[in-house]
Parts: structure tokens; sequence; C-alpha cells
């Protein structure tokens, strides 16, 4: 019943926000409301910890015979961190608003808390018929708002495109669903088969942009702070969750080692340019792919609490820096409690990032700690860089006194992951690679002002003469798949046109002589 409540207290928020916008516009405490009802949400995800594991399960769908399960919820050890970094970063959101421009956005607020609801139902999906629903419903909100956003038609169809890539996700997690009802087994997560392990874990990767390494936007949009992180972040947690459910048994395939390969490719690729990006939101793409490539190798490596570990720290380490919007010094030092979170180092948030690997294919490890300490050296210069953005004493009064709660709460709730409320909390880890990793990044750090390869550059896709092979690659296959589609659309312009019938008589007559040649 808890998740019920927290879910309602989500949408009702966002419900409220638009009814007072379309009555009543000039209504003052929109705001305070909006973030009252997501503080109660707050609240209650913090008290599942009474009654973990909970579960809430829908009526019953008709015919039995066909929907064999119904669209049910539960929460565990590794589904609850999720919940509680996407409630916070909706609250986050709310608070950090005050200081940035177009405060009065209620149809903003609105679609972030409603995308984090609709990203709490993904992480606490009990099996994979309403985790593909959910991620339908993301995918359509997803689409409807960049297509609103983008302007050219190249921009458009990359929209398309990744819309796209992300339905052969849902497909491949409907697959996993056929295989698992074809062996007998029940739908749910918790008794998925081994032999759909890989189908799990393709179709996350899939998502995030990992397997295969591709970007699904080639830049930024007009959506920046809030509702650009919700949409990004939320995307992102709501696909790394499933790879929580993998099956150990099911990382004992040939695929195993080759998968493993690409996600230290999709990491290295992702930390080198992260590391490098001009500015944190330009290099967001970038971060999703890195963080999201270790959670796909943790996942490979047989350990899921490391997987749930990377996802947790790509919302909340990447969501206290992309709300950051405003400059105060104190408040960019205390952002290093993400850098901390991201170590592995003992009792921090990533603590089991490395601590299991019962794949036994330790050989890249080392590639895996080196994308880490790219995506960590990142995250600090980021922090850190200085930033021509206006400072936090130049805002109102009430400004200055909410938006650091913002940031803050992010930051502490991180913390709190370390020790307390999951099956990685309180735990040393793999505590020499943390460090080895923790040493790379260091070394990063002094070697960046002293070499030319690592200082910072604009994007590849700023200037389209110098876009890198991987995106000439995209746009090839892209440009495959048009012309493709336009003889498709030529074909059916020719049938369906004035000599479609006369068409059809020849193919008719053409199909009966072949037969009648067949006869003896």
């Amino acid at each position: 019943m808890l998740i019920l409540i927290t879910i309602l207290l989500l949408f009702a928020a966002a419900l409220t926000l638009v009814i007072l916008r379309l009555t009543r516009p000039e209504f003052r405490f929109t705001w305070v409301i909006a973030v009252a009802a997501t503080f109660l949400a707050w609240i209650t995800v913090l008290l599942w910890q009474t009654q973990i594991p909970l579960s809430f399960t829908l009526l019953p769908w008709q015919p039995a015979n066909l929907f064999s399960t119904s669209p049910s919820f539960s929460a565990d050890g590794l589904s609850w961190p999720y919940a509680v970094s996407l409630v916070t970063l909706a609250l986050a959101i709310l608070l950090t608003a005050s200081a940035r421009e177009g405060f009065s956005s209620s149809f903003a607020w609105a679609g972030s808390i409603t995308l984090c609801g609709l990203g709490l139902l993904a992480v606490t999906a009990a099996n994979p018929l309403t985790l593909a629903m959910v991620w339908a419903a993301l995918d359509l909100t997803e689409l409807i708002v960049m297509l609103r956003t983008v302007n050219e038609r190249e921009a458009g169809e990359r929209v398309v495109a990744a819309f796209s890539t992300r339905a052969i996700g849902i497909i491949l997690l409907i697959l996993a669903n056929v295989v698992s009802s074809a062996s007998g087994k029940t739908t749910e997560f918790t008794s998925i088969p081994p032999q759909a392990g890989l189908l799990l874990l393709v179709a996350a990767g899939l998502r995030v942009g990992v397997l295969p390494l591709h970007l699904p936007y080639s830049s930024e949009t007009s959506l920046r702070r809030g509702l650009g992180t919700a949409l990004r972040l939320v995307t992102a947690s709501s696909s790394l969750v499933l790879l929580a459910r993998i099956p150990t048994a099911s990382l004992a395939s040939p695929l195993t080692p080759f998968l493993l390969v690409f996600a230290c490719i999709a990491a290295l690729y992702g930390g080198w340019m992260w590391m490098r990006a001009p500015d944190e939101l330009t290099g967001r793409p970038y971060w999703l792919i890195g963080l999201g490539a270790l959670a796909v190798a943790s996942a490979l490596r047989g350990d899921q609490s490391g997987a749930t570990a990377w996802g947790v720290a790509l919302v909340l380490a990447g969501g206290a820096l992309f709300l950051t919007s405003v400059q105060q010094i104190w408040l960019n030092r205390a952002l290093l409690i993400g850098a901390w979170a991201l170590s592995t180092l003992p009792f921090s948030l990533t603590a089991v990032g490395w601590q299991t690997d019962v794949s036994g294919l330790t050989i890249f490890l080392p590639l895996l700690l080196a994308a880490q300490a790219l995506i960590i050296a990142g995250f600090i210069r980021h922090a850190l860089r200085p930033s021509t953005r206006a400072s936090l004493e130049s805002q109102p009064a009430w400004a200055r006194s909410v938006y650091p709660f913002g940031i803050i709460l992010m930051l502490l709730v991180q913390l709190i992951l370390g020790f307390w409320g999951w099956d990685g909390a309180m735990q040393t880890g793999a505590w020499i690679a943390g460090l080895i990793a923790s040493l790379l990044t260091l070394g990063l750090l002094w070697a960046t002002p002293r070499l030319p390869a690592l200082n910072p550059v604009r994007a590849h896709w700023v200037q389209p003469t110098t876009a890198s092979r991987l995106d000439r690659l995209y746009q090839n296959l892209w440009a495959v798949y048009i012309w493709f589609a336009r003889i498709s659309q030529t074909i059916s312009t020719t049938l369906e046109g004035e000599g479609g019938i006369m068409w059809a008589l020849l193919f008719l007559i053409l199909f009966v002589s072949l037969i009648v040649q067949r006869k003896p």
C-alpha cells in the first residue's frame, strides 16, 4: 500500500499543478503545493524501509489464459535505492527551480514530477509486462517532449531514431517474457530463467546507449536543468534497474566476454568524452553512457548490487551536478561528495561496484577502473570549474534560503545510502580497486593542465566537420534506413495509385504462369 500512496502523491501533485495553471494562472502558492506533496512522497519512500519487501498488485486481467500475470509492483533491497533517488530528484528539481530562469513554470514542474512518478513505477515493476508498459509510457512522453522542442528536420529524425531504438529494447523485454513462459516459469522477475538473462541485459544496455554504443541524441535541446535533467536521468535509471533482475546463472554464456568488451569500450568512450566536455550539460549524454556501461559491466560480472550502485550514482551524483544553476563556492565544493560516491572506496555509495566477479573475467577490470577514473576526474572538473553563471548572492532572499537545500538533499542521500537502507550499504567492497581508481583520478587531475590532449574541447557534434567516426557510422546507417524507406514509399505509391490495379493483375498473371509451368 505504501507504494501506491507514494505514486498517488506524485501524480496528484502533477495533476494539481496542471489544473491550477489552467484555471487559476495567478495562483501564488502553486510551487508551495508541489513542494509539499513531493516532500510527503519522499517521506513515504523512507517509510518503505519499515515494510520491505513490500508489493502491490492490480486487479487480475482477463482473460486469464491470455494474461498469466497482471501488472504488479514490489520493492526490495535493490529497487528501494532507485526509488528514493528518483523521489529525491523530483524534490530537488522543485527546490532548485527557485534560482532558475522562468521560475513560474507549472507545466515544467508537473512534467518533472510525472516523469519521476513513471520512473518510480519502472523501478518497482515486478514483472516484464509491467515494466514494458511503463517503458512505453516513458518513451512516448520523451518522444512528445523532444519533438516539441526541436526545430530542425535532422534533429527530429534523431529523436525518432532514439525512440525506435528504445522500442527495440521493449521488444527484447517482451521476448524475455515469452522465453520465461515457454520454459514453464512464472513471468515474475524473481523467477526469470537463465536463458532470458542476456536478453534482459541487452534490452537495458540498448536503451542507455551501451549495447551497441550509440548516442541517442546528438545535442541538447532547450530542455536544460529541470525537465531536461528529469527526462535524461529517469529514462536511464528505469532501464538500468533491469540489471538487478538478471539471473547469475545466465552469465555462464560464451557471449559474456564479448558483451563485456563492448561495455568496456562504451565506458572508456563515455568517460573520455565526459572529461573533455566543455561543460556538464554538453557532456550529459556521455555521463549516461559512461556510468551506464559501468553498471552493465557489473551486471556481467554477476554483481547485482554493484550494478544498482552505479545506476543510483548516475541519478544522485549527476542530478546534483546538473541542477547546479548558480555559482556558490561552498556548494561547488560540497559537490565533491559526488566524487566520493563514485570512488568505490569503503562505505561509499559505490563500495560494492567491483566487489563480486562471478564470471571470472578479471582481465577487464583495469579498463573499467580507467573508465571510472575518467568519469570521476570529469566530475571534479565540472564541479569546480570557473563559471559565468550568476552568483547565489544575486538571487532573492527566499531563493538563497531554498535553493541550497535542493543540492544538499541530493548529496545527503548519497552519504546515507553508503551506510543504510539497501543491500550495498555498510560495505568495504573491493577497496584496493577503489584505491587504484582514486590514484588514477588524482593522476588525471594533475596531468590535465599539463597535457593538451586532456584539456576540454568543444563537443564533436558542435562542429559537423570534425564529427567522430562513431557519428559517421550511425549517420551512414541512418542514410541506408532512409534509402529503404524511400523504396518502400515508392512501391506503396505505385501500388496505391491509379495503376495499382494493373500492377496487381500483372503480378497475378505472372504468379499463375509460374504455377502452370511447374505442372507436369
